[in-house]
């Protein structure tokens, strides 16, 4: 029987033989028990527990008691460290003690207290026989104190933490201790509502755990509030992640920020009794502080992540920045402003912005700053000089604002200073070269024309004259091809030098371009004095220059233009001034001449053409048309080729029979062919971006661009800047030019082939070219010159030589192309011949790209039946 059962047992025995004075004593004693106590005890000389009798009926949680110790009922000291001394000392001192709390734990219902109180008993001869005495249930006291405690230390901890995971966590480990979870965890709730684990707490010989998982949604079920799991294992509700088997309580608390739940608290631990509703109590005070804590903590961090950024920001800056206060003395510096000007923090900050000013911009930004005082601007933009500290003086570009209080009272200025010197020297540096030719440093023909007209003025109204002197050098060309551009750029520079002195200071000497120059002789009286000067620029020019070791020699032509006589404003002296330079070309180099209204008409013309054909690119005056080309079999547009058309403001529209000679024969034509080339390869890929079908496109070449070393280099060139594909393009050329030098012609036609670009010859049949010669080169395409095709017809020695050029393309498979077809006869003819394309007014008209885009979308072929 056990110790228990026996003391009852005793109990009931003792009861039935009980005398009415012990009866008595013992009814007096349970009504002291059942008002006072909840038990009453007795506990033997080894200090262990002998006797309990409860207030009513027996307690299940002490029933185990009997023949245990003080120390080994509690199995956790006293909270009280100091009463439990007191009640140690007493008992050894064998004394009276009161009110000891003890923690009893209990399988069913947790941990309880009781305050224990009681006396010593001693026998007849004072020798010590135990403890006898009463114990009260202090549970609920003991739980509401606790509690408070609790409280009141999450409140601290939050109070004095200034870190979120430290804060957080130290609460975690409170409550954890003071309720006896195992583990906890807070989670963060990221704007799409997915949790992030933020910090957890366990024992160190635990790893964390939590009914939770990174990464997943927030649990719909947390919006009610704390949710209690008994047991987390059990199906229907939450489960664990990882948890141990033996983990089989959870509780889960949201934290949330008015309605929104910002994160979440959860703890672990093993058979935990549901949480009364105190605890709930305080559990969602420390939530709602948690929050509080939370919102502020990364409001805070926020705040001072914000005041570092903008520290660094301040002290890091590329640019100055400041602040002033109204007299104008700098309050702060960064140091990127105090490196700018020179000074040190300590230096500039004894400083005011008028006295690092630059004289002449002191009082620069007065007027803005009072109407930025006023309100009237909410901040300003302004460039001014300051002075280092050195004295050396700095180009600054300002912006500043205001700071004001609440009041709207200013309480400094916030100004930006950012270095704008090289911005400055650059534009200085750009009006110059604006103005100015890079090579010689002589004014360009922008400045000239500026200071020309400024002299038609003077003379018109003082009744002066002045004289124009257009300069071109003969045989520069060659030294510039011979020696290099290096040599041409020595040449120019030194005969700019020589211009310059062979005149007044009065005059001007400018540069127009290549190996042109003008010259402005102001104020002259008659035209022997102009004479003079062209003599003297004559003779200057001739002396030998030492370039790279070669002694060279170049003369000038001089077109000398009277104003008022010969010209009447900028325009007309310029252009008569060229068109004489151009008859002293003719009259043989090396001479000057003076233009004259009784120039020969045919003269006039032809310099008139050559002189505004020299300025045709640059005024943009040239225009490529496209004409079709049509395949005889399919119907479709395959092919396009690009035609030079030149329009003139004073010469009109100008016949190609009319200046594409001349530029052969001035060589305009490689700048001009050059422009054609790129010119087309930019339009055939922006019609394909358009969305256009990809079409060949046809660029005829001359003898001259065939005959230069580098022209492989400048269609690959093109093709690479443009983006075109290389398939796409086919360069012409006639039968004249690759008869002319025929193994020359085979090298360089092999190299463009190389490149992928296709090959024509246009013009066929009217040359001297035969089959033999035709497979020496690597030709794609033969065009039949259109003398042929006009006759057809009417014509059966032109049919005969249609025929033939048709079959011999066939023989070498080449792509045969009939050009000027205009006539139904002429199409049908050549269909019948399976020549392979037309091109023609039969079916297109060259016109402008945008009218060749709308033609190329919108035609529908018709395949030939």
């Amino acid at each position: 029987m056990g110790a228990s059962k026996k003391a009852v047992a005793g109990k009931a025995a003792r009861a039935s033989v009980k005398p009415p004075a012990l009866q008595q004593a013992e009814d007096q004693l349970q009504c002291v028990i059942d008002l006072a106590a909840d038990f009453y005890w007795e506990q033997d000389a080894e200090l262990r527990f002998n006797f309990y009798r409860p207030r009513a009926e027996p307690d299940e949680d002490l029933r185990d008691i009997i023949g245990r110790t003080s120390d080994e009922l509690c199995a956790v000291c006293p909270s009280n460290s100091a009463a439990a001394e007191k009640q140690r000392a007493a008992v050894e001192a064998r004394e009276v003690f009161r009110n000891i709390t003890y923690r009893i734990d209990s399988a069913s219902n947790g941990a309880r207290y009781f305050g224990f109180s009681g006396q010593p008993v001693f026998d007849q001869r004072r020798r010590f026989k135990g403890y006898r005495g009463i114990a009260v249930d202090v549970t609920v006291q003991m739980r509401a104190e606790r509690l408070t405690q609790l409280e009141h230390s999450v409140s601290r901890i939050l109070a004095d933490a200034e870190d979120v995971k430290v804060g957080i966590g130290s609460v975690i480990e409170a409550m954890c201790v003071s309720e006896q979870w195992t583990a906890g965890n807070f989670w963060t709730v990221d704007e799409a509502g997915t949790l992030r684990h933020l910090v957890a707490w366990t024992p160190a010989d635990k790893g964390p755990q939590s009914v939770l998982a990174e990464d997943a949604a927030l649990p719909t079920w947390l919006n009610a509030g704390p949710v209690w799991i008994g047991d987390v294992g059990r199906p229907g509700e939450p489960a664990a992640q990882g948890a141990p088997e033996s983990w089989n309580t959870g509780l889960v608390i949201p934290i949330k920020s008015g309605s929104e739940i910002i994160g979440v608290l959860d703890f672990y631990a093993q058979k935990i009794a549901a949480p009364e509703p105190q605890f709930l109590r305080v559990l969602r005070l420390a939530a709602a502080e948690i929050g509080h804590f939370y919102q502020r903590a990364i409001a805070m961090e926020r705040l001072r992540e914000s005041e570092e950024r903008f520290s660094s920001t301040m002290k890091l800056a590329a640019i100055g920045i400041a602040h002033v206060d109204d007299d104008g003395r700098f309050l702060y510096a960064n140091p990127q402003l105090c490196e700018m000007l020179g000074y040190s923090e300590r230096e500039l900050l004894g400083l005011t912005a008028k006295q690092i000013s630059h004289p002449g911009d002191v009082a620069a930004s007065d007027d803005l700053h009072a109407r930025l005082r006023s309100g009237a601007i909410s901040s300003f933009k302004l460039e001014k000089r300051y002075l280092r500290k050195d004295g050396t003086p700095l180009w600054c570009g300002l912006t500043i604002a205001m700071k004001r209080n609440r009041a709207g009272a200013p309480l400094y200025d916030i100004s930006v200073v950012e270095d704008i010197s090289a911005r400055k020297r650059a534009e200085e540096r750009i009006q110059y070269l604006a103005t100015h030719d890079g090579l010689t440093g002589l004014p360009n023909r922008a400045m000239f024309g500026q200071l020309l007209n400024l002299a038609v003025e003077t003379s018109r109204r003082y009744e002066r004259q002045f004289a124009v002197l257009f300069i071109d050098l003969d045989r520069f060309k060659v030294i510039n091809d011979t020696l290099g551009h290096e040599a041409g750029d020595v040449l120019l520079r030194e005969m700019a030098a020589r211009l310059r002195e062979c005149l007044r200071a009065s005059d001007v000497v400018a540069r127009l371009g290549g190996d042109e120059f003008v010259v402005l002789v102001q104020e002259v009286s008659d035209v022997g004095q102009v004479s003079s000067v062209a003599r003297n620029i004559l003779s200057a020019v001739m002396k030998p220059v030492v370039i790279l070791g070669q002694e060279c020699r170049v003369t000038a032509s001089i077109g000398v233009c009277m104003h008022p006589e010969e010209g009447q404003d900028e325009q007309s002296v310029m252009k008569n001034a060229d068109m004489a330079m151009y008859l002293a070309k003719e009259e043989g180099k090396n001479n000057y001449q003076f233009y004259s209204n009784r120039m020969k008409a045919h003269s006039i013309e032809r310099l008139a053409l050559e002189t505004n054909l020299r300025r045709a690119l640059e005024l943009e005056e040239l225009a490529l048309a496209y004409q079709a080309k049509v395949n005889f079999k399919t119907g479709a547009i395959t092919g396009v080729e690009a035609l030079l058309r030149w329009n003139n403001p004073q010469l009109g529209t100008v016949s190609p029979a009319q200046f594409i000679p001349l530029a052969e024969e001035t060589g305009l034509i490689v700048p001009i062919g050059r422009w054609v080339l790129r010119t087309a390869c930019a339009q055939n890929v922006a019609w394909q971006k358009a969305g256009l079908p990809p079409v060949k496109m046809s660029v005829n070449l001359s003898m001259r661009q065939l005959n230069d070393e580098g022209l492989a280099r400048e269609i690959d060139s093109v093709l690479r800047e443009t983006g075109m594909d290389p398939s796409l393009l086919e360069l012409e050329i006639t039968e004249s030019m690759i008869m002319h030098n025929a193994e020359r012609a085979v090298k360089i036609l092999s190299t463009i082939k190389a490149l992928g670009v296709r090959l024509a010859i246009d013009d066929f049949g009217t040359g001297y070219s035969s089959l033999a010669h035709l497979k020496r080169f690597p030709i794609d395409t033969l065009k039949v010159d259109r003398s042929f095709i006009r006759e057809i017809p009417s014509d059966a020695e032109d049919r005969a030589i249609a025929e033939a050029i048709i079959a011999m393309g066939k023989t070498l498979s080449l792509t045969v192309v009939a050009e000027g077809v205009e006539t139904p006869e002429q199409q049908a003819f050549l269909s019948e011949r399976a020549c392979d394309e037309m091109q023609g007014y039969y079916f297109s008209t060259p016109v402008p790209p945008d009218q060749f885009a709308t033609l190329l979308g919108s035609h529908t072929p018709t395949p030939r039946r």
